[in-house]
């Protein structure tokens, strides 16, 4: 099965890439891929009060079968191909959750976590006393640290995965999931542009590009970004999630140095939209992945 890979932005002066060559867009059939990356890099974290990831060991994992794949954090099944479309049904872990825990698979894979941010758990940490805050200042924008949140329980999501390959180096891909264990009863959805760019001035060279979108329903941005009214004793923290579009793009460069090693540098910034930023325990209005480094194919 041909699968592309997600990467990210655009050239002045490229050709398309070719699958029949050595690409991060391609997979061998029936082969396992591990790969780890050696760099450095930051993922930052949008919920106040929560560390930054520092990105220094990444890992990769991935398989791509005649119908079975899996890639870090997603296991799939592909239901229909027919070398230009690819229907899909997929599961993996609710990638919010990354934000209030340390070991998490996007904090592994994707971005390797050094840090711990708050233990996973099903209790509540208790309510935030807030006495002292100026009710009558309207001017004050109410802050919930995120250890006087609610502990947010792990989420798995399934559902579809439509892959649309337009050419050799152009793809969309779209998804739409709910979570199946009822931990926030709502959905999500992802809509992207992928492209894959070889720079004629720059020998070895590939540049990707990703724009596309977030999609949060109410009920899951209410769950790990609202704020209940049992756990505050001021009115002016509670909040209550909406529904959250959220864009962004991504940019990469890799240069092949041999066969196994390879450079890469990476950038990702995703949008919070007001909905999720309006919440008292979110501080950002953006999260932002970089990193540097090179990295080895076993």
């Amino acid at each position: 099965m041909k699968y592309f890979f997600l990467l990210l932005l655009v050239f002045s002066q490229y050709s398309w890439a070719d699958c029949e060559q050595k690409s991060d867009r391609c997979a061998a059939i029936g082969e396992w891929r591990f790969a780890v990356s050696v760099g450095a890099g930051v993922y930052t974290n949008p919920i106040n009060g929560g560390d930054n990831t520092p990105l220094i060991l990444i890992p990769e994992i991935s398989y791509y079968g005649e119908k079975i794949f899996f890639e870090n954090n997603t296991l799939g099944y592909s239901l229909f191909d027919n070398g230009n479309i690819i229907v899909s049904a997929i599961t993996q872990l609710n990638h919010e959750k990354a934000y209030f825990t340390r070991w998490h698979p996007q904090n592994i894979f994707l971005e390797n976590s050094s840090s711990s941010v708050i233990d996973s758990g099903s209790g509540d940490k208790g309510e935030i006393d807030n006495d002292d805050v100026d009710k009558d200042d309207e001017n004050y924008i109410p802050k919930v640290d995120i250890d006087d949140a609610s502990s947010k329980r792990w989420a798995i999501d399934a559902g579809i995965q439509f892959n649309w390959f337009i050419n050799q180096a152009t793809d969309i891909e779209v998804q739409i999931l709910h979570d199946i264990n009822n931990v926030y009863n709502g959905f999500n959805g992802k809509i992207q542009l992928n492209r894959m760019l070889i720079v004629k001035q720059l020998p070895n060279t590939r540049v990707s590009y990703g724009l596309g979108a977030n999609i949060n329903s109410k009920d899951l941005v209410d769950y790990y970004y609202g704020v209940p009214v049992n756990d505050v004793k001021n009115d002016k923290y509670k909040y209550q999630g909406k529904f959250s579009i959220n864009p962004y793009f991504r940019l990469a460069f890799v240069h092949e140095i041999s066969t196994n090693w390879s450079a890469k540098f990476n950038i990702k910034r995703l949008f919070l939209n007001d909905s999720t930023t309006d919440s008292p325990l979110v501080e950002d209005n953006h999260i932002d992945t970089i990193f540097a480094g090179v990295t080895y194919d076993f």
